[in-house]
């Protein structure tokens, strides 16, 4: 398949996200919890109607218009939907209903929807929309970074979409070894063991603001963190394994896959990071 019918794809859903974020912006704030999912915290055992309502109207949009395509939804264990895909098919959409729904459950605006399409495995397009702010996030391989408003959900009303770098503030999880050897030069905080709702520094879209130096993580979820950082490398970020060596996710992308990764804003602050990190960090904790 063409890049093109990749854009092609990529353009149909752009307006179904701006369907489901107000969808979800909607119904947020009379909100009823549901049993959360199995987890180790509350971030991963986060569910809620938003989750399994935007899955579905993917699932339904993906099967009426682009039947040969291949689909796995983070709710794929609750969908109606799943055995209707192909389970083979040279083009694969993963889709992050909620991405942040421990934040949509508690009345925040920084989750988002994402949705990424791989050719062969080889991730070709990720887009993150945030309905709060009613704003893109978008990479597209041979492109480049882009960035839009719910206004004009198309590709051609993009405009270009680069880092800000100049922050010390670092977003982390899982890697107390890493906060405490970046502590006096950056200022670190686990998404979930930091999680502060006035501080508002929870989405790697953060690097577009300027807030966010950095993001780095053990067995953090390709279908998430993955797709959020092809979007920041191809904006201008640099993004490697904890020990610096090259991540390969982008060219084999498993939405079920976890891996440990850095990604920056730029590569001036990757290899600040890395100087201060050394190769050591491989070891690191156990995942």
């Amino acid at each position: 398949m063409s890049m093109r019918c990749i854009r092609d794809l990529l353009e149909s859903y752009l307006g179904l996200l701006v369907t489901a974020g107000d969808y979800a912006l909607a119904i947020q704030p009379q909100l009823a919890r549901r049993a959360p999912k199995d987890g180790h915290n509350a971030w991963v055992a986060a569910l809620t109607d938003a989750d399994l309502s935007v899955q579905n109207l993917f699932e339904v949009a993906t099967l009426a218009r682009f039947p040969q395509v291949r689909f796995f939804g983070e709710e794929y264990a609750q969908s109606l939907n799943q055995k209707y895909f192909p389970a083979r098919a040279e083009i694969a959409v993963h889709l992050d209903p909620v991405n942040g729904t421990f934040l949509f459950q508690n009345q925040r605006p920084n989750w988002d929807i994402l949705l990424s399409i791989a050719e062969h495995g080889r991730l070709a397009a990720a887009v993150s929309y945030v309905p709060a702010s009613g704003r893109f996030y978008l990479a597209l391989r041979g492109t480049g970074a882009l960035t839009g408003e719910r206004r004009h959900p198309r590709l051609a009303d993009m405009v270009p979409l680069a880092t800000r770098p100049g922050s010390h503030q670092c977003l982390t999880y899982q890697t107390p070894e890493v906060n405490e050897r970046l502590r006096g030069e950056f200022e670190c905080f686990d998404i979930v063991a930091d999680d502060d709702p006035a501080r508002g520094l929870d989405n790697l879209n953060e690097f577009y603001s300027g807030r966010l130096a950095a993001f780095a993580c053990r067995a953090g979820d390709c279908l998430d963190w993955g797709a959020a950082a092809f979007i920041a490398v191809a904006a201008g970020g640099r993004a490697t394994h904890l020990d610096g060596s090259p991540l390969d996710i982008f060219e084999d992308f498993d939405p079920q896959r976890s891996v440990d990764m850095l990604v920056a804003a730029d590569a001036a602050t990757h290899a600040a990071i890395m100087a201060r990190l050394g190769r050591r960090v491989a070891a690191g904790t156990p995942r």
